[in-house]
């Protein structure tokens, strides 16, 4: 069996008499979930801020991750009978340790004993002194670290530090803007270490490689926040993207996309009960997160819950070196950012009342779809294939494949005026489910929402990508109402 004693982080014990054993249990509760997590037989005890853990491996991996640890040493535990008897076994633990080197006994003591702390180095020092090549308690090569407790002595074998904070379920909910990125990344893990039950709020942007990444991201920050088993809410953002692209002039599209992402954020965690938003925006990071910028984003929002950015003054060195830390670099670096959204100069000192105006171009239907559709899933239990096809990441496509019923979904008059060969109107479609359908409209947002709730009911449908306007930038001809037409 090994042995650890466990110290909770250093924020516990200021806690009043009436909350600290709260979070006392709180961190018994991680400690024990990441040990169940990892399959291992173990006995936890816990008395006056400090954990006897006797486990049936070694689990220090696991106890760096657990929020709430302030450090923790891997002891061999001895019940003593006097100062001479806890001298004795240090010699017998440590003299390999010091033989030839320079070394230092550090004590702690807690309880009522017939001596000090000092007295006890004193005596154990003097055990090892004939080993060593004397005692530096400057710059020692070997410190010997002995804890009495009552009746019973710890010799500390190897120490870490723990990961800190306040341990998981000590705060309450929130809900992370997660690409998968370093940023988000980060910002998740930072928001975990306050005590916070942290999920993942995943937009599709059109890329099934980056959201497909970032679902490993998750998986692996998952392990890190024992007990906690996060969820993954994932709402289709390609209807705003497609909206903000057609009617939004290139210069404000970044802002205006920022702050839909908000307005859905903040629409999902006020209806899913989350206290706050999280994001991994840092001042001056990229355009729209500028102070300027972000001042106008929260303007227009103005959040119904608390809106946390944890990276608000980390650069990006930090960040990468951070996420490098915790062995997850690997991971993140395969999630691609969403392609630009604007193409030129980009607006970094927006003013509110023109991004107001543009955002009043903004179809408030296909806001409201995304927020309302978005599917919620377990992390654990995420099946990649299941998440792309319920998400509708396959439902875009650039041509019509032959044989395929093309259905024009705008309003009468203009399918008369103008539509692609071969289109007919959506109120002439009788729907089979054997067949095919591939829908446009203006823009293919609102075309693209239809064939989502179209396969929800069992139709095999699609939507035609940029929709009949990004149809005739391509160079496509239309053609007037015929009566042929709706026969092709």
């Amino acid at each position: 069996m090994r042995y650890y004693l466990v110290k909770e982080s250093s924020e516990i014990p200021l806690k009043s008499w009436r909350t600290r054993p709260r979070f006392e249990r709180a961190l018994s509760r991680a400690i024990e979930g990441a040990l169940r997590k990892a399959g291992a037989a173990f006995r936890l005890e816990r008395s006056q801020g400090v954990f006897l853990l006797e486990a049936d491996r070694d689990v220090s991996d696991l106890l760096k991750r657990v929020f709430g640890i302030h450090d923790f040493c891997e002891v061999v535990p001895h019940e003593f009978s006097s100062i001479e008897d806890i001298a004795a076994k240090a010699e017998e633990l440590f003299k390999d340790a010091v033989s030839g080197r320079r070394f230092a006994v550090r004590v702690k003591r807690h309880g009522d004993h017939p001596f000090t702390s000092i007295d006890v180095a004193r005596a154990v020092g003097a055990r090892l002194l004939k080993y060593s090549a004397g005692v530096d308690l400057e710059s020692p090569e070997v410190e010997v670290r002995v804890e009495v407790r009552g009746s019973m002595v710890y010799y500390a074998l190897s120490c870490w530090r723990g990961a800190g904070g306040l341990p998981v379920g000590t705060e309450g909910r929130a809900l992370v803007m997660f690409s998968g990125g370093f940023d988000s990344t980060l910002a998740y893990l930072l928001t975990s270490k306050r005590g916070v039950l942290a999920d993942f709020l995943h937009y599709y942007m059109g890329s099934a490689e980056a959201t497909l990444a970032a679902v490993e991201v998750a998986k692996r920050l998952a392990e890190l926040v024992s007990p906690h088993e996060p969820t993954l809410v994932v709402a289709n953002f390609v209807p705003i993207m497609a909206e903000v692209r057609e009617k939004v002039g290139g210069r404000l599209r970044q802002v205006v996309l920022r702050v839909l992402m908000h307005e859905v954020g903040q629409a999902l965690s006020e209806r899913l009960g989350y206290d706050a938003l999280v994001t991994g925006e840092s001042v001056g990071r990229a355009s729209s997160q500028t102070l300027k910028n972000l001042r106008v984003v929260d303007g227009l929002v103005r959040p119904r819950v608390a809106l946390l950015r944890p990276l608000s003054g980390a650069d990006k060195e930090e960040v990468v070196e951070r996420v490098r830390e915790l062995g997850l670099y690997d991971y993140v670096i395969r999630v691609k950012e969403a392609c630009r959204i604007s193409e030129g100069p980009v607006e970094t000192r927006a003013e509110l009342k023109e991004v107001e105006e543009a955002l009043s171009l903004v179809s408030r239907d296909v806001v409201n779809w995304v927020a309302s559709s978005a599917g919620v899933y377990k992390v654990s239990e995420v099946v990649p294939e299941v998440l792309l096809r319920e998400v509708g990441a396959d439902v875009e496509i650039d041509e019509v494949p032959e044989g395929w019923v093309l259905v024009d979904m705008r309003s009468r008059e203009k399918f008369l005026a103008e539509h692609m060969p071969g289109a007919v109107h959506v109120s002439e479609l009788e729907p089979n489910p054997s067949s095919p359908v591939v829908l446009y409209c203006d823009y293919g947002s609102a075309s693209l929402l239809a064939a989502i709730e179209m396969r929800r009911a069992g139709l095999r449908a699609y939507s035609l990508r940029g929709g009949f306007l990004g149809y005739k930038r391509r160079g496509g001809e239309a053609c007037g109402y015929r009566p042929r037409d709706a026969t092709k």
